[in-house]
């Protein structure tokens, strides 16, 4: 008579195998929870107040606000400032490699630049940017910049012209927390003489949506003069909106207001008012910013009368071709640009 053959029986307690999927390795510890990691000095002690305000600050979970110098960069983003350009401009970008490219620039036909060439290159990698511009003077600008961690980087500016004055280098230092953002940064530094142009700020999130910091900027043209300022920031972030005011010890106030209304709709506002001396300024500009299907537009008008707007029309993948208008109505003025922009 044959022996039965009994399958062999699977543990109630083990879940079956889905084919392809990476085994379940049991553990004992998953089965505790992490343990709050607080600090081990007592909160008395002045000398551990700066770890328990560090715990403290990280149950928080505030997001970082950002950099300083980007406070205004949405409302500015929708301006037509950085856009502008009259006469008649062709840009030619070629991608050697996926870290290198390089682009050349014609110009002419402009109200208040002579015809120029500008030849433009640029590297960049996951730490490290460079990128170098000269012009048909051998005018040099040039940027490095490099990212010793996830939170610390250096950038370095250069700028040489044959115009005495004119030349300049400026160094930065930035550091990105959690919830806080500083940098500092110095433009023609003499260590010897201790002369030049040195700035500081903090940014720091206060909440999920207000962030406050402060800048203090140093001027010393020459070792017997010294001139000190220092501004006071809020910055306000909402879902789909983003408020900044600017409050500067010279009389100087800065105001931005940025908000999207959808994928391919933004608008933004900002105000410049200026008390100074018993002489009171303010400009006001409101721009906008409209994404097509093969197009963009940029419009912005201020309470100066101008009235500005960059046209850009993707003709063809890696073709664009771009119109450019200015019309200042207080001083009569007009200047009217049209541009190409080719990548390959």
């Amino acid at each position: 008579m044959a022996t039965p053959v009994v399958p062999p029986t699977t543990p109630t307690n083990t879940a079956p195998i889905t084919p392809g999927a990476t085994p379940r390795i049991y553990s004992p510890l998953s089965t505790f929870p992490i343990k709050d990691q607080q600090p081990t000095g007592s909160p008395l002690n002045p000398l551990h107040w700066g770890a328990w305000f560090s715990y403290q600050k990280s149950k928080l979970n505030l997001p970082n606000p950002g950099k300083f110098e980007r406070l205004h960069s949405e409302a500015k983003d929708t301006f037509v400032t950085n856009y502008l350009f009259d006469g008649a401009q062709a840009n030619i970008v070629k991608e050697l490699s996926g870290n290198f490219h390089v682009q050349h620039q014609f110009s002419l036909g402009s109200q208040v630049m002579p015809p120029m060439y500008n030849f433009m290159s640029g590297y960049m990698t996951e730490r490290t940017m460079a990128q170098g511009t000269m012009d048909n003077d051998t005018n040099l600008n040039a940027v490095v910049r490099h990212a010793w961690s996830a939170r610390t980087a250096t950038k370095v500016v250069a700028q040489i012209t044959h115009m005495p004055g004119q030349s300049m280098l400026q160094i930065d230092q930035d550091y990105t927390g959690s919830d806080f953002s500083c940098n500092i940064k110095a433009m023609n530094p003499n260590p010897l003489e201790f002369t030049g142009l040195y700035m500081a700020n903090y940014l720091q999130s206060i909440t999920p949506n207000l962030a406050l910091g402060t800048e203090v900027v140093l001027q010393r043209p020459t070792p017997d003069m010294e001139e000190t300022a220092m501004s006071l920031v809020g910055k306000y972030t909402g879902s789909d909106f983003v408020a900044t005011a600017q409050f500067q010890g010279l009389g100087a106030i800065q105001a931005s207001y940025y908000q999207r209304i959808n994928e391919k709709v933004e608008f933004g506002a900002e105000m410049n008012i200026m008390v100074q001396n018993g002489r009171r300024e303010a400009v006001a500009t409101v721009g906008g910013k409209f994404d097509f299907r093969q197009a963009t537009f940029r419009g912005q008008i201020d309470t100066t009368g101008r009235v500005s707007a960059v046209l850009e029309e993707k003709m063809a993948p890696g073709f664009s071709f771009l119109i450019s208008g200015d019309l200042d109505h207080m001083k009569g003025q007009s200047k009217f640009g049209v541009g190409i922009m080719l990548s390959a």
